[in-house]
């Protein structure tokens, strides 16, 4: 059976009202559910929380300026008044935020107080930049509906898991699922893995998200290196300072989450851009035993490629053994890599990310890039450049 109530479609006075008034239900049992939604913020609700406040029923007093502010939902137990500002379609505004964090410490009777934006967004937004060194923090609606995918209805009360059950439904009626799990026959999770990957990033000191590359055609006849399906999903994260397009992206050096379409593995590393990139051919030149030993002892392969790595006709060459490493490397000269004769121009040192479950690969992938992130581009011993342009 379909969700049985009117999905909110996309508008959010909709999705608010049906969220809020699970929660305010989820509350009168306890407090389990909404911590678990909420758990990458530095606030606990305690027993006795309740939803005491929404849009139709706002916080009774007002700011000294008269500024009358309804939050979305506001929640209060013995020690906090939490508000939260839901947008689903509109723009979160810096106004809107400070009138809000008012409101709450005019009504908060002694209580610490927090406000929580939530948006449809994949990465924070910037407009939180200016809320650093105040109570703000933010959530994704796609990471609230994952935390509401992830959670084992054995883990919490009997009353609360027809709620949960509804919360779910409701998420994937909007259309907001989680990553859970690669298929051959669900294409779509490729997308979701990606999006929930930035989520996890991006509270990190990772650079920005650049374009994905795919390489693929909706030719039914693709020629060249062109494929329907393509072989490698290539999710590449570049500096803030590079043009967002997806040729400087790829003649540029980069980290990378790498997706195999056909069996499903994840890899993630960093690709330096040799035949593009002066400084770079110049330091793996200067540096293939470093990178090499380096690789060894940190469990990375080797793979190369040209402008991607899909090249159908000629693919991708990949390597776990320290020597043939370092002979690729050298064959080439400064500004190539060499394998049986071929030129390429990209050096990709990577390692492989594995989970047992969708969150936990997603939080592999995360954990193998930031490691590769340190140590190229955080730690000088290994790489003495602080940004790969």
């Amino acid at each position: 059976m379909d969700y049985p109530f009117s999905s909110p479609g996309g508008y959010e006075e909709g999705l608010n009202r049906q969220f809020a008034g699970y929660l305010f239900y989820s509350l009168q049992t306890d407090e389990t559910l909404l911590n678990h939604i909420q758990q990458d913020i530095s606030i606990e609700l305690s027993e006795g929380a309740a939803l005491v406040a929404n849009q139709d029923s706002p916080l009774q007093r007002n700011t000294d300026e008269g500024t009358n502010r309804e939050l979305d939902w506001v929640v209060r137990d013995d020690r906090l008044l939490v508000g939260y500002e839901s947008k689903y379609g509109d723009t979160l505004t810096r106004s809107q935020l400070r009138d809000e964090l008012a409101k709450l410490r005019v009504n908060a009777d002694g209580r610490e107080v927090h406000l929580i934006a939530i948006t449809p967004h994949t990465t924070r937004p910037a407009v939180l930049n200016d809320f650093d060194d105040e109570p703000v923090s933010w959530l994704s609606w796609f990471t609230v509906a994952r935390r509401l995918n992830d959670l084992d209805e054995a883990e919490i009360d009997p009353e609360q898991r027809p709620i949960l059950r509804m919360l779910q439904d409701l998420f994937e009626a909007e259309d907001m699922h989680p990553f859970t799990g690669f298929t051959h026959s669900d294409k779509q999770q490729y997308r979701y893995f990606i999006r929930d990957l930035r989520q996890e990033l991006a509270e990190t000191d990772l650079e920005n998200t650049g374009k994905v590359h795919t390489w693929t055609t909706e030719n039914a006849d693709p020629a060249g290196y062109k494929r329907i399906i393509p072989r490698y999903v290539d999710i590449p994260f570049v500096s803030t300072a590079r043009p967002d397009t997806s040729r400087d992206t790829k003649r540029g050096s980069y980290l990378a989450v790498i997706v195999d379409t056909e069996t499903h593995e994840v890899h993630a590393g960093i690709a330096l851009n040799v035949r593009e990139n002066e400084r770079h051919a110049e330091y793996v030149a200067e540096h293939t035993d470093d990178l090499v030993d380096h690789a060894e002892e940190h469990g990375l392969s080797f793979w190369t490629s040209m402008n991607s790595l899909n090249q159908w006709k000629s693919p991708a060459p990949k390597t776990d053994d320290p020597a043939e490493m370092r002979t690729w490397l050298e064959a080439g000269g400064q500004n190539e890599i060499e394998v049986d004769g071929t030129s390429f121009k990209k050096a990709f040192f990577v390692k492989a990310c594995s989970g047992s479950d969708p969150a936990s690969l997603i939080t592999a992938a995360k954990s193998v890039l930031l490691d590769r992130y340190e140590e190229f581009l955080v730690d000088d011993a290994l790489f003495p450049y602080a940004t790969l342009e």
